[in-house]
């Protein structure tokens, strides 16, 4: 398979290039020349895979024209080894929850699934060392820094703004030691995205250290989040229901769910409707007809959102008959996660509880729904907390961490304090 700069101004290039530089040299990313079709006779008995079984299919159509079968057989077990339940929350409504990883967040998935691969390549193409690079305000940092967490030949860098994360969220990669090295930015969050974005188009920087990122800049992080639709597809199956008529629902923040939303239809799962629960920002100034900005990383700009548009066609117009939106600001998804405790007796952190809440009116037994649960509640415990009254069970991953001493580097958000700490590193 080969893989475009959705910028396209840079040549195809092969899967290792694409998910060791994830960037293209004209800073679009990359997206497969081609989205295959998995055969019909497969879905005649989804329903009796398992979920590895699942994702190697899907990753085989994928990627098996790059990756040994056996190798990408390996790298799907172990990255699918834990539980992604459909819930029954009620009412027609279930929730799939994907927090039941090592980091309590849905991009265990993708971002064990890349650490696997990624070695592959790695030793494949004949290069020793790489060194990843990602900014943070929390689930990310601490799946990635979980995911790549003792890999020979990576060195894990995260980026966190000084300030922003609590103890909590700062503990789960702040105190793994071994290859992975926390960096507080005294800065914000655009600082750190800033600082990550200028060192991986840096020319001799990635000659020297190559650099990668594990983010959903990465085709190699997005393209496993395929897998969850296939396999909500199966339980849905199982439960004699037809997945054709059930709505999906999803928080927005990258655009990494409903991208691979997206993909999975266009691969051949039998998928109703695909709402994205998001902030106020481009994306949802885009889909309330706003013109598409330039792609510009530094500025809150969705990272997927140059693939979700070539997948529908180019246009902004294509997106908006692909996929429903609904706009929660930081007070109406604190309302979601009350009117979800009220109706259904479920709890779910604010962001996948406004995914809940966006189908809601639209779903009955008749006509079920699923949202994706991304967190577990107890990562923003503070907020749900304040907004429930009442108490979050932390799970035991999360008190693990706490126990452990923080160990970090402080820098100012400049590139020359960057790249000082990369070079002593490496």
């Amino acid at each position: 398979m080969r893989y475009y700069s959705t910028s396209r101004r840079s040549p195809e290039t092969s899967l290792t290039q694409a998910v060791v530089h994830c960037v293209a040299p004209d800073g679009g990313v990359y997206m497969p020349v081609s989205v295959p079709r998995i055969p019909a006779a497969f879905f005649n008995n989804i329903d009796q895979l398992s979920l590895p079984d699942i994702a190697y299919v899907v990753a085989n159509s994928l990627f098996g024209g790059d990756v040994d079968a056996a190798v990408l057989k390996k790298i799907t077990a172990e990255s699918f080894n834990f539980q992604i339940p459909l819930v029954p929350v009620g009412s027609g409504m279930y929730a799939l929850e994907l927090f039941h990883g090592p980091s309590l967040s849905f991009k265990d998935v993708g971002t064990r699934f890349l650490a696997r691969l990624y070695r592959h390549l790695a030793r494949q193409s004949g290069t020793s060392r790489i060194n990843v690079l990602v900014a943070t305000t929390g689930n990310s940092g601490s799946a990635i820094a979980n995911a790549f967490r003792g890999l020979d030949g990576v060195d894990v860098f995260i980026l966190f703004p000084r300030g922003k994360l609590t103890r909590m969220q700062e503990a789960q990669f702040a105190t793994l030691g071994a290859n992975t090295h926390p960096i507080e930015v005294r800065g914000t969050i655009d600082d750190c995205n800033r600082l990550v974005d200028t060192a991986l188009l840096d020319p001799a920087l990635n000659k020297a250290l190559h650099l990668t990122s594990a983010n959903s800049l990465n085709p190699g992080r997005v393209l496993p989040q395929i897998v969850y639709f296939f396999w909500a597809c199966a339980q849905l199956k199982a439960s004699g229901m037809d997945p054709r008529h059930v709505s999906f629902a999803m928080p927005c923040g990258n655009l990494s769910n409903v991208t691979a939303a997206v993909m999975a239809r266009r691969m051949g799962a039998s998928m109703g409707s695909v709402t994205g629960a998001c902030s106020p920002g481009v994306f949802a100034d885009v889909m309330t007809g706003a013109p598409v900005p330039p792609f510009d990383l530094s500025r809150g700009y969705p990272a997927n959102l140059p693939r979700l548009l070539d997948l529908c066609g180019g246009t902004a117009d294509g997106l908006r008959g692909e996929v429903n939106f609904k706009v929660f600001t930081a007070q109406e998804q604190e309302e979601a996660v009350s009117l979800v405790e009220s109706v259904y007796g479920y709890t779910a952190e604010p962001r996948s509880a406004s995914a809940i809440a966006s189908i809601m009116p639209g779903v009955s037994e008749s006509s079920p729904g699923v949202a994706l649960v991304n967190t577990h509640p107890a990562k923003v415990l503070d907020r749900m907390t304040s907004i429930t009254g009442h108490s979050i069970e932390l799970p035991l991953q999360l008190t693990g961490f706490m126990a452990r001493p923080h160990v970090k580097e402080k820098i100012d958000p400049t590139l020359p304090a960057l790249r000082k700490i990369l070079l002593k590193t490496n």
